[in-house]
């Protein structure tokens, strides 16, 4: 009777012990759902946006999509953030970048990733900076999907601008990240 009271209560601390052991969970964050605006030429005014990011605790990599058109119209929803939930594995993280896919575009634009709202006030201003990631930047851009993983952690910008001199340009862009949560037994509560 002793044994089978002993093996009874092992069993118990044993499930109870696997069932608080944590984990690390993977999901997708929206930051920026679509945001669309109208730039003009790189001669007038309003021929730059800055968008503010926000990056999420624990982001573990982000990306951002920009679609461009030279006319008026809806830009279809690329659903950045549909097409990375079908791509992460929680347990895992991404399984493969190279297949979140953009819109096709007909405009052109810049986009610079910028850390330093110092840099990125001066570049506002017209005045020369050199802040930019050019890793996570793309020029002469029609359309991309652009990852992040060089900054992960607080806010940073993204200065889209139309280069062209003679025609305005009509941009889409959507924004979300890949956040590392912990989870303890079935519940999960981000850090």
């Amino acid at each position: 009777m002793k044994n089978v009271l002993i093996t009874i209560l092992l069993f118990c601390a044993s499930c109870q012990l696997n069932a608080q052991e944590s984990r690390q969970d993977y999901m997708v964050v929206p930051v920026i759902s679509q945001q669309s605006f109208y730039l003009k030429s790189s001669t007038g005014k309003m021929s730059k946006e800055l968008l503010q990011i926000n990056l999420p605790a624990n982001t573990v990599e982000w990306y951002y999509t920009v679609t461009t058109r030279s006319d008026n119209g809806d830009f279809p929803n690329s659903d950045l953030t549909g097409q990375l939930v079908k791509l992460v594995d929680p347990d895992h993280g991404i399984k493969s970048a190279a297949s979140v896919h953009v819109v096709g575009g007909t405009g052109l634009c810049d986009v610079y990733l910028m850390a330093n709202p110092l840099e990125t006030n001066q570049y506002v201003n017209k005045r020369p900076a050199s802040g930019f990631l050019m890793n996570d930047s793309r020029e002469h851009c029609v359309s991309a999907a652009v990852m992040v993983k060089d900054f992960v952690d607080g806010s940073c910008f993204l200065m889209v601008r139309n280069p062209g001199s003679s025609r305005g340009v009509y941009v889409n862009i959507e924004v979300a990240a890949i956040v590392l949560s912990s989870a303890i037994g079935s519940s999960t509560a981000m850090q």
